[in-house]
Formats: structure tokens, C-alpha cells, sequence
């Protein structure tokens, strides 16, 4: 069953798969900020979240919300031997927390408490005491390991179920211990970042923002502090690792002007050490913006300063400098005309799945949020679009109950939103609403722009739809003084959507023309297919 789990101020919510929302219950002591963005991983059969939680999360199928790693025991056990055994040596002992689900199956352990004393007994039972209770209300036991005699290995001893009981006694022989030492555990720091790549968990903390972390494999509460890879160009400013995100034989990490990947298979050797490795790919690019980096189908579409990027097997592309037609959108990213390039790096972007496009939001200069698409079929660009109706602050995608994938995109006043079919926006509750098509096309010169022209008969091709008016509103002028349109509005036209041709007026004398197409009907979609306009020819030089 596929779930979702969304952050909506410093409230956790599960939506099912008929849309449903449920809010969360946060662990004792977690809370959630609101100021940044949550970043997610899935592992397994849960959903990991970092950067707003004061500690990393773990979410499952029924919404239970824990902590990724229990936090360590504070106090060291005190040993002492106590009558009515039959062990005899010299031991040391640790121990642990642990989270069990409902079924026994532990879910996650912390690091390891302090060392206990050693102690020496002689045909008695060990006893253990002033074991930690731990903060953490999900902890369902704490796990102690014990020596052998006079021995340097902990290995599993005994498990005090619950977290109240601080004593414990027991004459287990040393052959009755587990048979292998105790796991490499450790606790992760405050992450920022998250991923998952070799079955194991990678993240990069708020504090060493200059390399990556990482978990033991198949243990993703466990963060050896040894576990780390430091990404060069430490020190070069103050946001270190700014993405991770995972392809299938390799883990981007981007720094705001540096590309890596960290490659290997994450294997140990008879030493006891990995190959994972990191390999430089670019020092003229990055990412920007987390949240704005997506991988589909095991391509990677990223932000940067100055257009939208690919990083593929064949390398990286830049998909906003291409040629031809939609694909020319430099000045999108590399000028100030259009977007605030200032925050770029709060940019955030989604693969929308049903019509396959790459779909980034940004803010105008004015601070309005827009949105721009890059079809990965076509390899053609479409936009800016304008939001108006709310403020989009993320964007995703959820399962149905039908297993369909359903773009959504979160708002600033806490709603989910959904695109449908119709050519209406539809409220949960009240009348459909028509969405505003406000289009003006390029202006067109017909022969030569420096001469006065007469712009005759327009003509419309369009899909022929069941019913509505677009509203067309010509502009004949010419340059203003500073070189741009002085375009006079004319008296708006009326093109039947009815009819998939239609001649209609003459627009007349000027250097330019351009047209404003404007329509707002409920459930009548538009599709325009060609704009004619016949009969152009030169008056006279101007």
C-alpha cells in the first residue's frame, strides 16, 4: 500500500490513497521547524525526514512517527557480583536502546553507553545496575553486551525489556553469549540532507557541512562517526554539500560549484574497509537548490546559475542553452528580466508524470510565483506560467488507491492541490471556477518593421470545441522612444471556439502588430493552432 506524508507548518500529515488527511503524533522532545524545507527518503518501508525535525524521523505505513536512532545510555552500568550464581572472570558491559515494532522486529538501536567498570567474581551472578532510562518514550528495551572473560569483544548478553527496570542479574556462561560481536552503531548528527544508495542511508549534518555521512549497511539508525567522506573545497563558503541524490550506480553531491558522485558497491574487504569512493565530474557546475534537483528514470535535472542542467551516462547538459524554437530560454536563468535570481536556491521542482515534463517554480522579480516546464519527450521548454490562485510552496507526487500517480502541490495556506482534467478550477466545496488564459503573442513585423504596414484579415485555426468565446484584442503601432511597443489597443474580437477556422476583421495600419488572447470559461478548453493575418503589405516609409 503506498502512503504519503506531508509537512505542513510543524505539522506532520498522512494522506491516503482517497486524499484523506491525518495529522501526526511527534515523538516526546522533537519538534519540527518551520523556516526550512523538510527533505525525504524512503528506506524500505519507511519514510526517513530530516533538516526540520530537532532530530531525524521515521514514518510507516500507519503513521507511527519515531526517532531514526534512539538516543545513547548517558550512565555507564555499575557491575557487581551478587550470590546464587555459578559464573566466574572478569567483565565489562554496555548497553543499548531499543525500538521494537509490534511484532518484536527491532527497528532501530542506539549507540553504545559509556564502559562500565571492570569486575572480578567468583561463582556468582553478574549483576548490572543503574542502567540508563532512556528520554526516548518508543524505546521498548535497553540491550546490554558483555565480554567474555578478561575478553575485549562485547557480545550480546541480555535484553531488559521496557524502560523502567534499572537492575539486572544473570550467570550466563560464556558460551551462552551470541556468537558475534555487537553491531557498529553510532548516532547520527542533526542531518540536513538525505539519501539512500547501496542500501545504505547517506546524509551530511548541520554542523560538518563540508562531507557526507553514512550509515552500516542495512542498518540505517547505525552512523558510525568513522562512516564520513569529505567533499573537497572545504572551507570555499558557507552552505557546503547542498544536494544529494541518488542514480543507480552512483550518488550525486553537489556543492554550489562543484558536481561529484560517490561510486562503489559499499562492500567491505577482509580489513574490514569499503570502496566507496568520490569521483569528481564537474568544478564549473553544481546544484543549487536541494529541492529543485529530481531524478526520473535515472537522469538527473538540476538547477544552477545559469540554466536548467541533465546529468546522464552521456554526461552533463545544459537543457536551457539548446537551439531552436522553445528550447532558446537562456535569458530565463542568466538575466534579471524574468526570474529573481537571488532565490534560486529556495527554486524547488517535480517530474510531472502524466504529461512527462520537468516542472521548476520560481519567483519573479515582483515576488510572484511562476512555474516553467521542459518536456523530456519533445526536449521543448513552455512557460513562464503564472500562479495565481494560491501560493505554491512544493510540489510532488502521490499514489491513488488505484496506484496512479497524481501531481500535487502543496500551498502557503496549508491546501493540497490537484490538476484535473477539466478546464475549470475545482474546488472541494462551491462552483467550478474558470482559470484565466491570458496569452500575448510575439509581435510581428510582416515584411520589414521600418515601413508602415497594413495587417489585413486575421484568421484562427484552432481543435474545434464545444462551446465559448476567446476574446482577441489587436495592438497596431509601432517602437516608443526607449525601443519598445507603442502598440494602440483595439476593440476586442470575438473568435467562436466553435469553429475550427475563422476569418475575422482587418486589423490595419502600423509598423507591428500583436495580439492578446484572453478567456476564462468554465470547462471549455482552448487550443489554438495557427494565428493568420492576410494581406500584408507596405503603405509608405515612415
Amino acid at each position: 500500500m503506498a502512503f504519503t506524508i506531508i509537512q505542513a507548518g510543524t505539522t506532520l500529515q498522512f494522506v491516503d490513497e482517497a486524499g484523506a488527511v491525518t495529522s501526526l503524533t511527534l515523538p516526546t522532545n522533537i519538534t519540527l521547524r518551520s523556516d526550512v524545507p523538510p527533505r525525504w527518503s524512503v528506506y524500505g518501508r519507511f519514510v526517513i525526514l530530516v533538516n526540520t525535525p530537532s532530530r531525524p524521523l521515521t514514518i510507516d505505513a500507519t503513521g507511527t512517527v519515531r526517532p531514526l536512532t534512539p538516543l545513547a545510555p548517558r550512565l555507564a552500568p555499575v557491575l557487581s557480583g551478587v550470590a546464587g550464581g555459578t559464573l566466574s572472570g572478569t567483565f565489562r558491559v554496555r548497553n543499548t536502546n531499543i525500538i521494537r515494532d509490534d511484532t518484536g522486529t527491532i527497528l532501530a538501536e542506539s549507540d553504545y553507553s559509556p564502559f562500565s567498570n571492570a569486575v572480578t567474581i567468583t561463582n556468582q551472578a553478574l549483576q548490572a545496575a543503574n542502567i540508563d532510562v532512556s528520554p526516548d518514550a518508543a524505546t521498548s528495551a535497553r540491550r546490554l553486551y558483555r565480554t567474555t572473560t578478561n575478553g575485549a569483544v562485547y557480545l550480546q548478553w541480555i535484553d531488559l525489556d521496557g524502560n523502567v527496570l534499572r537492575t539486572v542479574q544473570d550467570d550466563l556462561s560464556d558460551q551462552g553469549l551470541g556468537l558475534t560481536a555487537g553491531p557498529t552503531l553510532g548516532t547520527p548528527p542533526r542531518l540536513t540532507h538525505i539519501a539512500e544508495f547501496r542500501d545504505r542511508l547517506f546524509g551530511v549534518g548541520d554542523v560538518d557541512i563540508d562531507s557526507v555521512a553514512y550509515t552500516e549497511t542495512g542498518l540505517p539508525y547505525a552512523w558510525n562517526p568513522l562512516n564520513t567522506l569529505v567533499v573537497p573545497r572545504v572551507g570555499m563558503d558557507t552552505r557546503g554539500v547542498t544536494a544529494l541524490v541518488s542514480r543507480r550506480e552512483a550518488l550525486g553531491v553537489g556543492r554550489l560549484n562543484r558536481l561529484s558522485q560517490i561510486v562503489g558497491t559499499g562492500q567491505q574487504d577482509s580489513d574490514g574497509q569499503n570502496d566507496l569512493r568520490l569521483i569528481k565530474l564537474s568544478d564549473e557546475t553544481g546544484f543549487l537548490s536541494q529541492e529543485a534537483t529530481v531524478v526520473y528514470r535515472d537522469v538527473v535535472y538540476f538547477l544552477w546559475h545559469d540554466g536548467v542542467y541533465q546529468w546522464d551516462d552521456n554526461g552533463l547538459t545544459c537543457l536551457s542553452d539548446g537551439s531552436g524554437g522553445h528550447n532558446r530560454v537562456r535569458s530565463w536563468f542568466a538575466t534579471d528580466d524574468y526570474f529573481d535570481r537571488r532565490k534560486f536556491p529556495v527554486a524547488f521542482a517535480s517530474i510531472e508524470p502524466t504529461r512527462n515534463t520537468y516542472r521548476l517554480f520560481l519567483d519573479d522579480p515582483d515576488g510572484v510565483r511562476h512555474y516553467v516546464e521542459f518536456d523530456l519527450i519533445d526536449r521543448t521548454w513552455w512557460g513562464p506560467h503564472r500562479v495565481d490562485a494560491f501560493t505554491p510552496r512544493s510540489a510532488f507526487v502521490r499514489s491513488t488507491g488505484d496506484d496512479v500517480q497524481a501531481p500535487m502541490l502543496g500551498a502557503a495556506d496549508g491546501g493540497l492541490y490537484a490538476e484535473t482534467t477539466r478546464a475549470a478550477d475545482v474546488p472541494l466545496s462551491g462552483d467550478p471556477r474558470g482559470i484565466a488564459y491570458d496569452v500575448d503573442t510575439r509581435a510581428f513585423m510582416g515584411t520589414s518593421p521600418d515601413r508602415l504596414q497594413y495587417f489585413g484579415t486575421l484568421s484562427v485555426l484552432g481543435k474545434a470545441q464545444a462551446g465559448g468565446t476567446l476574446t482577441i484584442t489587436p495592438r497596431v503601432g509601432g517602437l516608443d522612444a526607449d525601443g519598445g511597443l507603442a502598440l494602440a489597443p483595439q476593440d476586442p474580437i470575438a473568435h467562436d471556439l466553435r469553429k475550427g477556422r475563422e476569418r475575422l476583421r482587418r486589423l490595419g495600419s502600423g509598423a507591428l502588430a500583436q495580439l492578446n488572447l484572453t478567456h476564462d470559461g468554465v470547462d471549455e478548453p482552448v487550443s489554438v493552432l495557427a494565428i493568420e493575418i492576410s494581406d500584408v503589405h507596405e503603405v509608405g516609409r515612415r
